[in-house]
């Protein structure tokens, strides 16, 4: 699906790694390392990387940014229509996301959590083939953390072939949500653990001990 062999950009440092279908991979690692500018290049937002990483030709991808990037003078229908979703994927999708019944709304009128679920249903509209979610959790209480967590888990159950590589600061999110575990540290940065996790395994323990090990 996606294979990265990353040298000579001033952020990051030497990555060889592949991500195939079903992989649900948390990106771990210090803040600032550079865990969003990978993200970015896997999506092909960074020209700095292009040739570094080799996408199958028809992949798609969807991206849930750190900011929702909802177009705030367009409803939730609206916004997830002008990537091309016809008005029962619409329905369905935010069904899914729980926001029924804010179809019609502006951005401006949901809370945190409402948005971070429009922008999943709107990276969810393209029927991507990898997923990309960038600190999907952040600045959300526990609860509302918790509950997006789960939608996120089961609407990667529900689509078992979907990759997912998801940047988050909380290792406790890789128990949750992953089944292979990525650490970046370094200057530049590089992967000093691609893994994966199983039942037995633990990323929180995994990402201390690492942290310890980089300090």
């Amino acid at each position: 699906m996606l294979e990265l062999r990353i040298g000579g950009h001033p952020i990051l440092g030497a990555i060889d790694a592949r991500v195939a279908e079903g992989d649900r991979i948390c990106l771990l690692g210090p803040s600032g390392v550079g865990k969003t500018t990978l993200l970015n290049g896997i999506a092909g937002l960074d020209r700095r990387l292009n040739g570094m990483i080799r996408r199958r030709a028809e992949l798609r991808v969807g991206y849930l940014f750190q900011e929702h990037r909802l177009l705030p003078w367009r409803t939730v229908r609206q916004n997830l229509a002008m990537v091309g979703a016809r008005n029962d994927e619409i329905d369905r999708l935010l069904a899914q996301v729980g926001l029924a019944d804010a179809a019609e709304a502006l951005p401006d009128q949901l809370s945190l959590g409402m948005a971070r679920r429009a922008a999943l249903a709107r990276s969810l509209a393209i029927k991507p083939d990898l997923l990309l979610l960038d600190e999907p959790f952040a600045s959300l209480d526990p609860d509302r953390a918790a509950e997006l967590r789960g939608l996120i888990t089961r609407l990667l159950d529900a689509h078992p072939r979907m990759a997912m590589i998801c940047v988050t600061h909380d290792a406790r999110d890789a128990d949750d949500l992953a089944n292979r575990l990525w650490y970046l540290d370094g200057t530049p940065a590089e992967l000093h653990w691609d893994q994966p996790l199983s039942a037995r395994t633990s990323a929180s323990r995994i990402s201390e001990r690492l942290r310890r090990l980089n300090v």
